[in-house]
């Protein structure tokens, strides 16, 4: 039986979200006989949810740990790197749930069938059961800022860039893979050193999807989903806005300024 490892990066959430969370996780990992869950306090100064999360390490599955100061949605997955022993890795966010262990042991079965597969992005559905198309194509810098700024025009391109209009119905090797849910081969997550931490928030996984194919093989397997409540902080406020600009930035100059 492979063992599976899972990390959760939190920010000032709330008792119920933090109780929802491992519940669901205890459930669907439920015929799994090796788990370790390791929940990322990245709101160091939130003192009460650090007291709330150390109450479950008495279960002898579950790890809190804390940085000194909040570096980053990769930099929080990160910290877990030194802890890891797994088969699979798991990232995912707080606003995920697992429909039921079968998913998961669907996803952990095609890893171990296809071992030159390094990194297993799942269908991700909205709660209501709608798909979300946020698995997309290499990112360039037109296909941004069309997301942003309604051009009259882009339809055609911006269909074609979240991998419309078949693109969510069969397993195949994805470019650019949403970081809500990610099944890591660990030994590839550690071979790459996670995520780049000079992203702060928003395309470390467009960036974590680029190093992986380097090293191995990045699929989208829709023969198994997650439920996720997708907040586009992104467009909701100026300093969502400003990280993700920023970390445009980031990427095409790692990258290239690939232009179209």
């Amino acid at each position: 039986m492979p063992s599976v490892s899972i990390s959760i990066v939190l920010y000032n959430n709330t008792v119920k979200t933090v109780n929802n969370l491992v519940r669901n996780i205890e459930k669907s990992t439920n015929d799994l006989s090796d788990v370790k869950l390791y929940l990322v306090n990245n709101s160091p100064e939130n003192e009460s949810l650090t007291t709330y999360l150390r109450t479950f390490e008495s279960t002898g599955w579950i790890q809190t740990i804390v940085p000194e100061t909040n570096g980053g949605f990769g930099s929080g997955n990160n910290l877990v790197l030194p802890y890891l022993h797994s088969d699979y890795h798991i990232v995912m966010n707080p606003d995920i749930m697992i429909s039921s262990e079968r998913e998961l042991d669907k996803m952990i079965e095609y890893l171990e069938n296809n071992t030159d597969v390094g990194l297993l992005s799942p269908l991700i559905k909205f709660p209501n059961g709608e798909i979300q198309h946020l698995l997309k194509r290499k990112s360039s810098v037109l296909d941004m800022a069309i997301r942003f700024i309604s051009l009259p025009g882009t339809e055609r391109r911006k269909a074609w860039f979240i991998n419309l209009p078949d693109g969510y119905s069969h397993t195949h090797k994805a470019e650019n893979v949403p970081g809500s849910f990610l099944v890591f081969r660990t030994s590839v997550f550690k071979k790459i050193g996670g995520f780049d931490e000079k992203y702060f928030l928003y395309m470390e996984d467009c960036d974590i999807t680029m190093k992986v194919n380097e090293v191995s093989n990045t699929v989208f397997f829709p023969n198994a989903f997650v439920y996720h409540e997708w907040q586009r902080e992104n467009r909701k406020s100026i300093k969502g806005i400003y990280h993700m600009i920023s970390s445009m930035f980031v990427y095409f100059n790692k990258w290239g300024w690939k232009l179209y």
